[in-house]
C-alpha cells in the first residue's frame, strides 16, 4: 500500500460540486457532455484478499488528483465488480453471485443480519482467468455477459430482490472475437478484440435496440483491467508499467474517438491487483442519441394481405381507417369480420410455417412504435409477441432457410427527429430474437419501410432516402451491407423473383415525360441491378396513383404486378419465365365497379396455387379477386371476385 499511496499524490477532498468537462470534435453530431461527482470511487481486490476504495478527484478531466484511500474489506476472493450507488458484486469460486452495498462509511446490513446476499448460482466461469473480463454492470444495474459467441443481458431488481423478466436473453451474436467487455453509462459497452482494439456498442434497454453497433476508434488499445466510472470515462491498466490510465470516449453519429491516443496517467503501481472496478454512476454523459418518440406516423405499408395458412381457411387482413387490424375470413358459406388488434399502422406480408400450420405477420403499434408479431394458428390469432424497437413504420418479415425470421424496419433517433435509420432484428435457432441492430449510412435520412426479398439465407433490402434509393445485402448474424444506389431518386419498389433465381425491382419512373411503371433487373452475376428501366405492361392511358406496387412470382415462372390506376386495381404478368415482355395492363374489377381504391393492393398465392389480389376500398371494406395460374404464362390471367364480408 505504501508505494501506491505515494503514487496517488493525495489531495484534500474539498470539491463539493459536480465537475463538468465538455469534449467536442468534428463530426455529424456533437459529443456528449461528461459530468462527474466530486470523486469517482474505485475499488481494488488485491492478491492478499484486501479490498480498498480509492477516490479519484480527476474523473471529469483525467487529472492526477486523488482524494483518499481506505481499506474496506478483508478476505475477499473470487471475482469482484461494481454497479451503481455503492453496489458491489462478488462471484465466489463455488459460483455464488453475491451483492453487497458500501454506503460510504461501511457496509449495509441485509435482512437477517448479513452483509451480503446471494442472488445467483452457477456463475463460477467468470472467476476463471480467461473469463474475468467477460462480465460487467452499467449505470442502470444491468449485467452484460460475454458467453462464447453471444452477448447476454441480465437485470436484478434490487428492491424487489428478483431477476427482471427476460434476464439472460441474447442481445447479439458474433462476439467470440472479443475477450473483454466494460460497461459505461446506460447500455454503453467497449469490447476488446484479440488485437487489443476496442469496439463501441450502446444498447437501449427500453426499446431492445442498439443505438450504436460496432463503432471503432483508432488509438487507445492494448490495455487490461478496463472499467468505467460512468459517462464514457474509462480507466485501464497498462500491463508493462502498472500505470493507471484515464480516457474519455466521444460518440459521434458516424464514428467515435478517444480524447487522447495514449490516455492520461492518473496513477502507478496498479499492476498487481486481481480486480479493479468503479461505481458505475459517479460520472454521467448527456447529449447522446436516443430513440425518438413515436406516434402520429402514417405507415408506408398499407397493403391488404391474403393469408392462407396450412391449417386451412382464407383470411383477408388489413388496417382500416381507425387503425384496426381487421381480418375478413371465410366461413365456408360466406365471410365474417373480426378486429385482431387496435392502434396499428399496417401489416407485413405473411410468412408460413407449414409444419405448424401457422402464418405470421408483423405490425407496429401506432402510439408506442413497438413491433408485434401476430400468429394465426387453426383459424385463431394468438396473443402477439412484442419485439419493441420504437419503430417509425411497419416492419417487413422474411423467413430464412432454417425457418428463422428476420425483421427489417425504419427507426428515428432524437438527435435528428426526421432522420431515419435502418433496423434489423433476427431470430436465433432457439426461437429467441437478438436486439435490433442499426444499419445504413449515418448521414442519410431513410424515410419509408424497406422492401425485402430472401433468396436462401441472403436477403436483399431496398431503402428509400430523401435523395436516392439504396440497396443492401444481409446474411444471418451480420449487419446488412450497402451494395450501391439502385436509383438516384426516391423510388419505392416492389421486389419479386424473375423465375430464374434473379430479382426484379418494380417501381414508378418517368417515361416520355409521363409517370409509368417499370422494372430494374438484377445482373446475371448478382453484382447489382441494371440502370435502365424496362417499361412494364405498356403505356398507361392515365398515370398510376403513386401508391406502392406489389409483385408476385407465379408457379409457372412468370411475374404478376399490380397497381392502382384510375382508382381501380390493375394487373399485368410477364409472358415467360424471366421474360422481358408483359401482357398489357388489365383491370381486375369489372367496368362500372361501384367502389374506389386508394390503398395498395396485395398479391399472394393461395394453397391451390391461384393468384389472389386483395385490396381495401375507401370505405374500409375488403375486396378479393382470384385467378387460376395456367402452366403457360403466354395466356393472360382471368380474375373473378369482388367485395367480401
Amino acid at each position: 500500500m505504501t508505494n501506491r499511496l505515494k503514487a496517488l499524490g493525495l489531495a484534500a477532498a474539498t470539491l463539493a460540486t459536480t465537475v463538468t468537462a465538455m469534449v467536442s470534435g468534428a463530426g455529424t453530431a456533437t459529443a456528449g457532455y461528461l459530468s462527474c461527482k466530486p470523486v469517482a470511487n474505485i475499488f481494488t481486490m488485491q492478491a492478499d484478499g484486501d479490498l480498498w476504495r480509492y477516490q479519484h478527484a480527476g474523473a471529469a478531466d483525467g487529472s492526477f488528483n486523488w482524494a483518499g484511500a481506505t481499506q474496506v474489506g478483508w478476505g475477499w476472493g473470487g471475482k469482484t465488480f461494481a454497479g451503481p450507488n455503492g453496489w458491489l458484486f462478488n462471484i465466489t469460486t463455488g459460483g455464488e453471485l453475491r451483492r453487497l452495498r458500501y454506503n460510504g462509511s461501511g457496509w449495509d446490513t441485509f435482512p437477517g443480519g448479513g452483509q451480503y446476499e446471494t442472488f445467483g448460482w452457477g456463475w463460477q466461469k467468470f472467476v476463471e482467468s480467461a473469463n474475468r473480463g467477460k462480465i460487467t454492470v452499467d449505470v442502470d444495474g444491468s449485467f452484460y455477459t460475454l458467453e462464447g459467441d453471444q452477448l447476454r443481458w441480465w437485470h436484478y431488481e434490487q428492491d424487489a430482490r428478483r431477476w427482471a423478466p427476460g434476464s439472460g436473453r441474447v442481445l447479439d451474436v458474433g462476439w467470440s472475437r472479443f475477450d473483454l467487455i466494460a460497461a459505461s453509462g446506460s447500455g454503453g459497452l467497449q469490447a476488446r478484440d484479440s488485437s487489443g482494439a476496442l469496439h463501441r456498442f450502446r444498447y437501449h434497454r427500453d426499446t431492445e435496440r442498439f443505438m450504436v453497433h460496432d463503432q471503432s476508434a483508432a488509438g487507445w488499445q492494448g490495455h487490461s483491467k478496463l472499467f468505467s466510472a460512468g459517462g464514457d470515462a474509462f480507466y485501464a491498466v497498462r500491463p508493462d508499467t502498472g500505470q493507471l490510465l484515464w480516457n474519455k470516449y466521444d460518440e459521434f453519429e458516424s464514428y467515435g474517438q478517444w480524447q487522447t491516443s495514449a490516455g492520461s496517467v492518473v496513477g502507478s503501481g496498479w499492476g498487481t491487483d486481481i480486480d479493479i472496478t468503479a461505481t458505475t454512476n459517479d460520472c454521467a454523459v448527456n447529449g447522446l442519441r436516443q430513440p425518438a418518440p413515436v406516434g402520429g406516423w402514417s405507415s408506408g405499408a398499407d397493403w391488404t394481405r391474403t393469408i392462407t395458412p396450412g391449417s386451412g381457411g382464407t383470411h383477408v387482413v388489413g388496417v382500416n381507417g381507425n387503425r384496426e387490424i381487421v381480418d375478413t375470413r371465410s366461413t365456408g358459406s360466406g365471410w365474417t369480420k373480426r378486429v385482431v388488434g387496435s392502434q396499428f399502422g399496417g401489416i407485413s406480408a405473411p410468412v408460413y410455417d407449414d409444419e405448424a400450420g401457422t402464418a405470421v405477420v408483423g405490425a407496429t403499434e401506432y402510439e408506442t412504435g413497438d413491433a408485434k408479431l401476430f400468429t394465426l394458428r387453426n383459424g385463431e390469432w394468438q396473443a402477439p409477441l412484442s419485439l419493441k424497437g420504437r419503430l417509425a413504420a411497419t416492419p417487413e418479415v422474411v423467413q430464412r432457410s432454417n425457418g428463422t425470421l428476420a425483421l427489417y424496419a425504419l427507426g428515428h433517433n432524437n438527435a435528428h427527429p426526421q432522420r431515419g435509420t435502418g433496423l434489423v432484428r433476427e431470430q436465433l435457432a432457439s426461437g429467441e430474437f437478438v436486439a435490433w441492430r442499426p444499419f445504413g449510412v449515418a448521414h442519410e435520412n431513410y424515410i419509408t419501410s424497406p422492401s425485402v426479398i430472401s433468396r436462401g439465407d441472403e436477403t436483399t433490402i431496398v431503402f428509400n432516402t430523401e435523395r436516392s434509393t439504396e440497396w443492401y445485402r444481409h446474411t444471418p448474424g451480420t449487419t446488412p451491407v450497402r451494395k450501391g444506389t439502385l436509383v438516384n431518386a426516391t423510388a419505392r419498389v416492389a421486389l419479386a423473383g424473375d423465375g430464374k433465381d434473379g430479382i426484379l425491382a418494380f417501381g414508378h419512373f418517368v417515361h416520355d415525360g409521363k409517370n409509368e411503371i417499370g422494372l430494374l433487373r438484377e445482373k446475371a452475376d448478382r453484382s447489382g441491378f441494371e440502370t435502365t428501366w424496362e417499361l412494364v405492361g405498356g403505356v398507361l392511358t392515365e398515370g398510376p396513383f403513386r401508391t406502392p406496387l406489389d409483385a408476385q412470382l407465379l408457379p409457372n415462372g412468370s411475374v404478376a404486378v399490380t397497381a392502382i390506376v384510375g382508382s381501380q386495381p390493375l394487373v399485368t404478368t410477364s409472358k415467360a419465365a424471366g421474360g422481358r415482355e408483359f401482357h398489357p395492363w388489365a383491370r381486375v374489377s369489372p367496368d362500372g365497379y361501384p367502389h374506389t381504391f386508394t390503398f395498395t393492393p396485395g398479391l399472394a398465392l393461395t394453397r391451390a396455387g391461384d393468384l389472389a389480389l386483395s385490396v381495401q376500398d375507401d370505405s374500409n371494406a375488403h375486396h378479393l379477386w382470384t385467378a387460376s395460374v395456367t402452366p403457360d404464362p403466354a395466356a393472360p390471367l382471368q380474375f373473378t371476385g369482388g367485395k367480401i364480408g
